[in-house]
């Protein structure tokens, strides 16, 4: 239980739960009716926020 806690305040975990939502949403709902540019777009800023996160995060889960 307290490793699921510590998850919860990863920046990098809540980031790709939000990321796995919104693609469940567009998978199955289509509720962000876009074209492939614009997907792409998308896929290109969630890349580049991996990264800054993994620059930012510096303490494993398990340690927080």
């Amino acid at each position: 239980m307290n490793t699921l806690k510590a998850a919860l305040k990863s920046r990098t975990v809540l980031f790709a739960l939000v990321v796995a939502l919104l693609s469940v949403l567009q998978g199955f709902v289509g509720l962000l009716p876009i074209s492939p540019f614009a997907q792409m777009c998308i896929g290109l800023v969630i890349a580049f926020m991996v990264v800054i996160l993994r620059f930012v995060t510096t303490t494993p889960i398990g340690e927080k």
